[in-house]
């Protein structure tokens, strides 16, 4: 067996995010591409039923995870490094998408290899200095970007364009290939769906706006922003767990994803969710971002509107429900564009960047 690597995360079980689900399906890849993958965490509680966890997740194959005290937020990772040096300068290579703890990596003279995702954020931060000299010292040996435009604003920052990778995130195709194509009833229905945090910033007021018009618009996950209309067309469901997605991304014939400007990581986004409607064979809706238009070429796979006019979202929409056999085929091209971002491809890019020969 291959010497395993160390993957360093915060992302805490009992209280799971986009980011956690990202790093469980990417190291459960990983175990299977590289052959020994050690994923640390902060502590869960003591009763915390990780198996039922990590099923509620989608995980399908045993993880080596170490939830420990030592990497608590609070400690700043240093317990952590400090009382695993041998074993970290053991690994076949160290992994971590937590700048706070490249940073104590560095210090520590451990090198390492940090994932990306929120460069604008980092930017206003004044944390990208720091990471740039960590690299300039040879510790941080290469950055992995999700998106090109991530990588762009590192590039521009200062950092060597050859040190940074860009692996988009992924998408789990097999809970996707039960869920049958989509039919024209379903596009003239014009039912739309959107899963993940429901808040302003990612675009609550078009969704809004869509149901005011009549469009019966299904939100599911936890609410940040309350609707502000009470509509029989917006409809509500609580969040539900990963492993469920498909069906709730299934429930229309269109997913709808209005990320606004404002949103903090919206410069660097490669969303899971975009993936997810793109492998249920579902009609994207999706922001014009630059980050989007990486994966999204409009009027192919999919739809890129102003994320500031909810009149073009709905003329859109309709406009797909009165060209039927045009939009099944849209949403046939990004089921099949979907299988280019499977966790398994993304493992297989992480493992050639790790071994020093990235593709």
């Amino acid at each position: 067996m291959a010497s395993p690597i160390a993957y360093l995360a915060w992302g805490r079980p009992q209280r799971p995010r986009a980011n956690l689900i990202q790093t469980l399906h990417t190291v459960e890849a990983l175990a299977e591409t590289w052959g020994a993958v050690t994923l640390y965490l902060p502590p869960v509680p003591r009763r915390f039923d990780m198996a039922a966890f990590l099923r509620g997740m989608g995980i399908r194959h045993a993880i080596d995870l170490h939830p420990t005290a030592l990497l608590h937020r609070r400690w700043g990772g240093w317990p952590f490094v400090l009382m695993n040096d041998r074993n970290l300068r053991r690994a076949a290579a160290i992994y971590t998408r937590v700048p706070e703890l490249s940073l104590v990596l560095a210090k520590a003279h451990l090198a390492h290899y940090l994932e990306i995702h929120d460069t604008a954020t980092l930017a206003a931060r004044q944390g990208l200095p720091k990471l740039l000299q960590a690299m300039q010292d040879g510790w941080l040996k290469g950055i992995v970007a999700i998106s090109s435009a991530g990588r762009e604003a590192l590039v521009g920052a200062g950092f060597p364009a050859d040190q940074i990778h860009v692996v988009p995130s992924g998408v789990d195709i097999a809970s996707f290939e039960g869920i049958p194509p989509l039919t024209a009833a379903e596009v003239s229905a014009g039912v739309g769906t959107y899963v993940g945090r429901i808040s302003h910033d990612r675009g609550l007021p078009i969704l809004e706006a869509m149901a005011a018009a009549g469009v019966t618009v299904h939100l599911t996950g936890p609410v940040d922003d309350l609707p502000r209309q009470d509509l029989n067309t917006l409809v509500v469901h609580p969040r539900v767990a990963h492993a469920e997605v498909p069906t709730q991304v299934a429930a229309g014939a269109f997913a709808l994803m209005p990320y606004q400007p404002e949103l903090q990581h919206a410069a660097s986004i490669s969303p899971i969710k975009l993936f997810e409607a793109m492998a249920a064979g579902r009609i994207v809706l999706a922001s014009d971002l630059p980050a989007l238009r990486e994966v999204i070429r409009s009027g192919e796979n999919g739809v890129l509107l102003p994320p500031d006019d909810p009149g073009a979202w709905i003329h859109a929409l309709h406009r797909l429900q009165a060209a039927p056999d045009a939009a099944l085929a849209m949403a046939a091209k990004a089921r099949q564009d979907a299988r280019s971002y499977t966790w398994q491809r993304r493992a297989e890019h992480l493992v050639d960047i790790l071994a020093g020969s990235p593709s």
